[in-house]
């Protein structure tokens, strides 16, 4: 029975290499039971090779072509609007591997249907350009002959021309007078008319006035629901009209000559044009009902032909991936597998060679199935007539560095996300991401706490987590949106922890809630003018949270600060060391005590004598009734200042022997830094020499090497063998690459990477505790926006009554609200969030993780098809 599937997110699943080394008959079926399964990371055998280079080149082509058939049919889905919905390729995944045979006949189908589309297509548009030009052309006649009709009529009605100018007129400007008759034709070729973009018409106005030096006379009219106008045009002389006539085409615009001679003349050519319109309506209505036929009958096999087509490629860019043995007609590949996959992967070759043999069995007289399985390898054939069909699957020992793979669910899938966009865990190293459930929303609850806020956010993450399957239906979500669904278990967590703050600190919409009476009491009499001093209720403190009594007092504020100053501090001492602990956790995983002697125990003492003292201050302060013993208490930062400034003097003692406490501390913290810098170049030097006169061995020296290197190249089940090197295989590419110990040792090297680490970590410990102080400010911040904002819009509504209150609470709280919803919630609650991420990112990830590791991508079907 296969192994139950690990869960992988406390650390990376454990992975093993595997080759496999099957026939070309069967090599394409495969990779997609591989593909289907969806559990093996592949290796690029050829990776010096160019794409041009590869076995299945060809086939690749051919697969592009028919993926370039499809774009293009689509396309003219897209253009003849028969797309009626969203295409359904869930029924399309399911199906099986179609042969080779029906592969090719599908291909024909799509290469048919594409050239009579393309045919039918080019036909629609140029019927269409043809039917355009006409209706421009009869545009153009009817604008020509009104413009002559309105420029007889007002040189008729002109008084200030005799006879002759008016003959004069009517002659220049190729207009015939009514008394003519229609049969007379006095042909000017004074005259152009035509159509052009109306967006060119003010720079043809301005090119021709400029190149026939103003010997013109333009005109233009627009036509209704088009983006061409057309336009008049009249010059003297073959060459002014020549040059007209370069410029128009230059500008892509069109000239009809077909608009010259009498009315009637050109009634007769609208009436040709609108018999010629009628024709063409006819055809291109055929057209394009055949056009559009075509495509709803190729809609209904559309999904299903473009997934097995990309399938087929990705089948094929696997394969490419393989090394070819000529010799024996057989291809050899490799990949990752997590280790509880190894058994299903078995099972899938073993029914394949079944599979295929059953099947050729029905023709074949000779048959014979062979299955060897232990717990090495597992080896599969089948022996048909003279054919072999092979699939084997070895399990190889390997100093090579596997992928990184943590299973999540969509609930951890985006907490992994955020570590992940930092850097990929080194494999088997403590993975982030587990505690980043927790900690990364209550990090940002400390900062965005306020109970209002939270149940907006709450109810906002809760309508996308009720919803989330309705939504994740929709296609070409918008990018902001997507962010936000995508996330949307991190949004509820984080209003579900805003509501746990808001109560902690008694804020809502920056009003206090009254849930337990309060322990402070107001005097009974004060007299007018005094300042009014509240006193301690004896016996009883306030159950929860902050009481809300201190709300709207002058010290409010005083108090606030300093206790989220120090709860701050503390937030950030718990979660930088239990960061540190696991550092420890990796340690021991691999076995690096010099790591846990040299790096760990410094490190911790270092942190605990100077900020795990300042912490224990903090609560010890807390603790102490200041009021009843009638002392002031001291000031903890001057205290920590002093205790590097004045070793041994304290000015106001929080507790007996604290001086000769802090000295200690100080001498375990000053020791501490010499003990990170020397011990483990000394022992590995040690370690060195010790090799360097024994013989070769794998010891601590080795893993520090591994480690120095950028990740580590022996796992704890790994042995030194030396697997087979393909031709074609670039080892510089391949991550964790690295073969044997060939590296040499360089004190020199450990030394500077260990000066480093510890000069980095000890002025770390003061710059990241000081950075958790953001937590105290942006929770300030956001509480005093949250006050301004009440008292600038609906508090200003309370007094009022009648119906000026009634409008203006109406209006008010309107404003309130969605400034509320814009400015606090969405804007101050994506600074906390940032604010969150860059303290996991930086102050806690540092003191652990290496994020050296990459991504274990799986061979598999995507069901997306476009």
């Amino acid at each position: 029975m296969a192994d139950a599937p690990d869960e992988a997110i406390f650390r990376s699943a454990p992975m093993c290499l595997v080759q496999f080394y099957v026939t070309i008959e069967l090599a394409r079926d495969l990779v997609f039971q591989l593909g289907q399964q969806g559990c093996v990371h592949f290796r690029d055998l050829n990776s010096k090779l160019t794409p041009f280079q590869r076995t299945f080149v060809d086939e690749v082509k051919r697969i592009d072509e028919l993926e370039a058939k499809l774009r293009y049919i689509r396309g003219l889905m897209d253009k003849y609007n028969t797309l009626s919905s969203y295409f359904d390729v869930s029924e399309a995944t399911a199906q099986r591997l179609c042969p080779v045979s029906e592969y090719d006949a599908i291909s024909d189908i799509i290469h048919s249907a594409s050239s009579r589309l393309e045919q039918l297509d080019e036909s629609y548009d140029r019927l269409q350009s043809q039917l355009d030009r006409l209706s421009e052309n009869k545009s153009v006649l009817e604008a020509y002959t009104a413009f002559t009709s309105n420029t007889l009529t007002a040189a008729r009605m002109s008084t200030d021309l005799d006879e002759s100018d008016r003959l004069r007129m009517y002659e220049e400007f190729d207009i015939v007078s009514e008394d003519e008759s229609d049969t007379e034709n006095v042909a000017s070729t004074n005259s152009m008319a035509g159509t052009i973009d109306k967006n060119k018409i003010p720079v043809l106005r301005k090119v021709l006035w400029r190149a026939l030096r103003g010997n013109l006379y333009f005109n233009e009219v627009e036509l209704p629901d088009h983006d061409r106008s057309v336009f008049i045009l009249f010059a003297h002389g073959d060459v002014l009209k020549a040059k007209a006539r370069k410029i128009i085409g230059t500008l892509d615009g069109v000239i009809y000559d077909n608009v010259k001679g009498s009315r009637a003349m050109r009634q007769e050519t609208i009436d040709e044009i609108n018999a010629k319109v009628s024709d063409l309506n006819n055809i291109v209505d055929s057209t394009k009902q055949h056009l559009v036929t075509e495509l709803m009958l190729l809609q209904e096999r559309y999904a299903d032909y473009a997934f097995q087509i990309t399938r087929e490629k990705s089948i094929y860019e696997v394969l490419n991936m393989f090394d070819q043995d000529s010799t024996r007609r057989c291809l050899v590949g490799e990949g990752w597998i997590p280790d509880d996959e190894y058994h299903t992967v078995q099972s899938v070759l073993s029914r394949l060679v079944a599979d295929k043999s059953g099947h050729n069995r029905r023709t074949s007289s000779v048959s014979e199935v062979i299955t060897i399985d232990d717990d090495d390898e597992t080896f599969a054939s089948a022996v048909i007539d003279s054919d072999d069909l092979v699939a084997v699957m070895n399990h190889l020992t390997t100093n090579r560095t596997p992928p990184t793979y943590h299973r999540t669910n969509k609930f951890t899938e985006a907490f992994q996300a955020i570590i992940d966009a930092y850097g990929i865990a080194t494999y088997q190293e403590v993975n982030p991401g587990l505690a980043t459930i927790i900690t990364f929303p209550f990090m940002f609850a400390i900062m965005f706490g306020d109970f209002g806020h939270g149940v907006i956010l709450f109810l906002m993450a809760l309508y996308l987590v009720i919803n989330e399957k309705s939504i994740g239906l929709i296609r070409n979500r918008d990018e902001i949106f997507d962010m936000a669904y995508s996330g949307r278990y991190i949004l509820l967590l984080m209003g579900g922890f805003s509501l746990y703050t808001g109560i902690i600190y008694n804020d809502v919409f920056s009003k206090s809630m009254t849930i337990f009476p309060s322990g402070w009491q107001w005097p009974e009499k004060f007299e007018a003018g005094a300042q009014l001093i509240a006193s301690k209720v004896e016996g009883y403190t306030y159950p929860f949270g902050l009481d809300w009594g201190w709300h709207g007092t002058e010290n409010n504020l005083l108090f606030t600060n300093s206790y989220k100053m120090k709860l701050s501090v503390l937030m950030g001492y718990i979660h930088m060391n239990y960061s540190l602990m696991f550092s420890l956790v990796n340690f021991r995983f691999f076995n690096s005590w010099v790591d846990i002697v040299g790096n760990f125990i410094p490190s911790f003492l270092f942190m605990q004598s100077i900020f795990g003292y300042l912490t224990i201050t903090i609560i010890y302060k807390w603790c102490v009734d200041w009021l009843g013993t009638g002392r002031q208490p001291p000031g903890l930062l001057n205290m920590l200042i002093n205790m590097f400034l004045s070793p041994g003097k304290v000015d106001v003692p929080l507790y007996p022997g604290q001086s000769i406490i802090q000295v200690i501390l100080l001498l375990v913290a000053l020791i501490c830094v010499p003990w990170l810098l020397i011990y483990k170049p000394y022992v590995l030097n040690r370690q060195h020499k010790s090799i360097s006169r024994d013989g070769p061995q794998y010891s601590q020296l080795d893993q520090q090497l591994d480690r120095l290197d950028g990740g580590s190249r022996h796992s704890a089940d790994s042995f030194d063998l030396e697997l087979e090197h393909f031709p074609n295989e670039d080892l510089a590419l391949d991550a964790g690459g690295g073969h044997g110990h060939g590296d040499e040792f360089n004190l020199g090297d450990v030394v500077i990477h260990q000066v480093i680490h510890t000069i980095e970590f000890c002025l770390n410990c003061v710059s990241h505790t000081a950075s958790y102080l953001r937590l105290w400010a942006l929770s300030l911040a956001h509480a005093q926006l949250s006050t301004v904002l009440w008292d600038m819009t609906i508090q200003n509504a309370f007094g009022s009554t009648g119906t000026k209150g009634v409008i203006m609470t109406v209006i008010l709280f309107g404003m309130w609200f969605v400034l509320t919803v814009a400015i606090l919630v969405v804007m101050e609650g994506t600074s906390a969030m940032l604010h969150s991420l860059r303290l996991h990112w930086v102050e806690a990830m540092s003191k652990f993780f290496q994020g050296e590791g990459y991504a274990f991508t799986p061979f598999k079907f995507s069901i997306e098809v476009n």
